[in-house]
């Protein structure tokens, strides 16, 4: 990694602290709340090209998550999926410089914390309600990679779109809950497979997906 651009990329940052961090401060009701979004906006997008020159698999995330009794922002860089990129995310994370209090930084796109997940009834996928409840997974350890899991997933009828990759009724669901259940990183270090079934009835001890880390995290990596 060229390390004068990662240093180049983390000033960027810092020099925009201010302008992420006033969006914790902002209530939902400030007159200047959605220009703070567009200003974080075109902020993210600098980032991005930023990380995109020092790698092109590299890209950014920032959003608010929750902090002891109080809400920080986070910055993950992420390889968009494709672990080509492992190397590179973990390369430019170790070269931040210590953080701003409210500003967290991680490799890899994280699990959506279970507590808030619990929060969730449906996720709107393309327009439609997709009940969370009723999206449910079974893994079983891959007999062909050792360390890594073959991962079935269960989805109704609702979670079936027109923009489903590759054509695989529920794939787009599927990925989407399992990347917010167990995070960037597990899906592709610790998945080797995945099915999918369009059901309304899935086997009764299959689980949410944030329920799969434990079972993923008790079994040795190769």
């Amino acid at each position: 990694m060229d390390q004068g651009k990662a240093r180049d990329f983390w000033k960027t940052m810092m020099n925009h602290e201010a302008e992420l961090c006033a969006v914790l401060d902002a209530a939902p009701t400030d007159h200047g709340l959605q220009e703070g979004l567009q200003r974080i906006g075109r902020v993210v997008q600098t980032l991005r090209d930023a990380a995109a020159d020092i790698d092109p698999l590299l890209t950014v995330e920032v959003d608010q998550v929750p902090a002891e009794d109080s809400t920080v922002l986070r910055i993950a860089v992420s390889c968009n999926h494709d672990p080509d990129g492992i190397e590179a995310v973990q390369a430019l994370v170790a070269a931040a410089p210590a953080m701003p209090p409210r500003i967290q930084v991680c490799a890899f796109a994280p699990p959506t914390p279970k507590e808030m997940a619990s929060e969730l009834a449906s996720l709107e996928i393309l327009g439609e309600e997709v009940p969370l409840q009723r999206v449910r997974f079974m893994v079983e350890p891959s007999a062909t990679a050792p360390g890594t899991f073959d991962v079935a997933c269960f989805v109704p009828e609702a979670a079936v779109t027109a923009m489903d990759p590759q054509g695989v009724p529920g794939a787009l669901v599927a990925d989407i809950l399992l990347n917010m259940g167990i995070g960037e990183l597990r899906v592709m270090t610790r998945v080797s497979s995945i099915g999918i079934a369009v059901t309304d009835q899935p086997p009764p001890e299959a689980v949410q997906a944030w329920d799969l880390v434990e079972i993923i995290d008790s079994a040795p990596a190769h």
